[in-house]
């Protein structure tokens, strides 16, 4: 039974985070790496695909801090192309393949809210209830939001989702600004036409808990034109957790912020005491498979102090927690565009989800709350996997995402024990499809010059022949020949840049999607397979191009 798609999992590193983890209080390049590799690589760390930006209010943070004469006046924004170490921290994160960034205003500058300040609550003026001298903010607010997406574009950046609103249920003593469930509904009317005129995706609106989001999602749902505006559905886990589905069809929901609180750094996993590795990953389970959400975006994924982050930074030191390895056991395999798939179990202390990517592969996750082990047999009915290899990764006091012994798929089922309070994670891959990869422009195949399989070596097109050296096996997302994974050199992000073969790493840039279009793309870059100058001839060289769906890009397996 098909649930539900994922869009992913992620993490924030606003309010100064991300300049602490590019350096300004001592964490050298070498260790800023190792950082970025725990929360975002695929095969030592998290793997982690949504980055949630902070857009500031005030100060250096603001894109306008200064009142620019009114809101119909000329607008005086400014951009110092840091904001806060964030366009770092989403540029190091594209490197990694990270393409979704959502983008969320906790409060609108001081000088467009009634209570003239961007702390301590306050509302946006010219909303409904509000009476402002300065004027009617609200067009003005979204042309701010809107300038904001823009200037990461020209740093690279995407950015898929707008919000224009952070916990407006709640008043804080920094950035906040409150609405209603109706003025959500009257700004969304104002922010959706400006946004989609921008290409950009409205997500609303981030309340303190899971059933104070309630509110503001049927206040949109109940609204035709709200509605149609808002593509995603956001709430956080503080007050309430994910318990039941948020009051909306149709429509995208993400748990978008959550930490345990308190005020000690906490590395355990199982300690009982509420913010320890064990208690993440049964809230990851709940919201996915209770809220039914298809993003889930954990708070701070690096900070300092007495953190609930899942790493703690410290000078050029850092320490990490069971937390993120808790995390990590759904992020790392369960990957963007995934569907969570119907997993049941007769167990009371099992909790079992169950998720198939786009490449095929099975990701089973199974959290034993029993102090006992257990020995569980799972069938796979429906998955198309009937042979194959179950990779477990096991998490617990001892482990973190640690691989252990594969199990075989036989008959479309296998069996596997899951140690007492553990988190185990499986890979499963079925045997895969071989074949030869056949370029519809040159009528030529995918070959392996001289059958080398030396890192390194460049690919070409020739006449298709039975030979090792165009039997390409895709598998888990990767085209393997010759014991060697298909490769987008790192960092190839320029038309023409030659594909090649590499040691099988895991990595984005070996990950790659058949698209149902004939066009082979990569993880990573985004770019499409294509034959080097519109060239047909034995020995034309494969590169990687911008995806255009010509017929150089167009592949056919055989």
């Amino acid at each position: 039974m098909s649930c539900s798609p994922i869009d992913g999992f992620g993490f924030s590193e606003h309010f100064g985070r991300a300049t602490i983890m590019h350096g300004s209080e001592g964490l050298s390049a070498q260790r800023q790496r190792e950082v970025l590799d725990l929360l975002l690589s695929r095969t030592s760390g998290a793997g982690l695909s949504i980055l949630r930006l902070g857009i500031g209010s005030a100060g250096k943070t603001s894109i306008q801090p200064t009142d620019p004469g009114g809101p119909g006046a000329t607008p005086r924004y400014v951009w110092n192309g840091d904001d806060d170490g964030q366009v770092w921290l989403a540029q190091q994160a594209k490197a990694y393949g990270v393409n979704r960034f959502y983008a969320d205003a906790w409060s609108a500058p001081g000088y467009m809210k009634t209570n003239g300040d961007e702390s301590n609550g306050g509302t946006l003026c010219g909303l409904s209830g509000t009476a402002c001298g300065s004027g009617d903010w609200r067009r003005a607010y979204a042309n701010y939001l809107v300038q904001y997406a823009r200037f990461y574009a020209q740093e690279g950046i995407t950015i898929n989702d707008l919000g224009f609103t952070n916990e407006p249920d709640y008043t804080t003593s920094y950035s906040s600004m409150r609405f209603t469930p109706a003025q959500a509904v009257e700004l969304t009317k104002i922010v959706g036409p400006i946004a989609g005129a921008a290409g950009l995706k409205v997500a609303c609106c981030d309340a303190v808990g899971w059933t104070s989001q309630g509110p503001f999602t049927a206040a949109i749902a109940a609204d035709a034109e709200a509605h149609s505006w808002i593509t995603t559905h956001t709430g956080h886990s503080y007050s309430s957790a994910p318990t039941a589905p948020l009051p909306v069809s149709g429509r995208r929901t993400w748990m978008s912020e959550w930490s345990p609180s308190g005020t000690t750094w906490n590395e355990s996993w199982d300690d009982g005491s509420g913010y320890d590795g064990f208690t993440v990953a049964q809230a990851v389970h709940t919201a996915l498979t209770s809220g039914n959400v298809n993003g889930y975006v954990y708070w701070y994924g690096a900070s300092t102090g007495t953190t609930r982050g899942l790493v703690q930074l410290d000078g050029d030191g850092y320490r990490t927690s069971k937390r993120l390895w808790a995390l990590a056991s759904y992020s790392r395999f369960i990957r963007p565009n995934a569907t969570r798939i119907g997993a049941s179990t007769p167990d009371g202390n099992l909790r079992l989800s169950a998720y198939q990517n786009t490449d095929g592969s099975l990701v089973l996750v199974a959290l034993n709350a029993s102090s006992s082990a257990t020995e569980v047999s799972y069938a796979l009915p429906n998955t198309g996997v009937t042979s194959g290899t179950a990779t477990p990764y096991l998490t617990n006091g001892v482990n973190s995402m640690a691989v252990q012994p594969a199990v075989a798929v036989t008959g479309g089922a296998f069996t596997a024990a899951v140690p007492a309070r553990s988190l185990i994670t499986y890979r499963i891959t079925g045997q895969g499809t071989t074949g030869r990869i056949r370029s519809e422009a040159a009528s030529r195949c995918a070959d392996v010059p001289n059958s080398s399989n030396a890192n390194g070596t460049r690919l070409q097109v020739w006449d298709c022949n039975s030979n090792a050296n165009q039997r390409w096996t895709l598998t888990g997302g990767e085209l393997r020949v010759l014991g060697k994974c298909l490769d987008a050199p790192l960092g190839s992000t320029a038309a023409g840049t030659p594909a090649q073969l590499w040691e099988c790493s895991g990595n984005p840039n070996q990950q790659w999607t058949v698209n149902a279009n004939g066009t082979i793309s990569n993880l990573a870059y985004g770019l499409c397979l294509d034959l080097n100058g519109g060239a047909t001839a034995n020995g034309t060289a494969m590169v990687m191009s911008t995806c255009n769906t010509g017929a150089g890009q167009r592949w056919a397996r055989i």
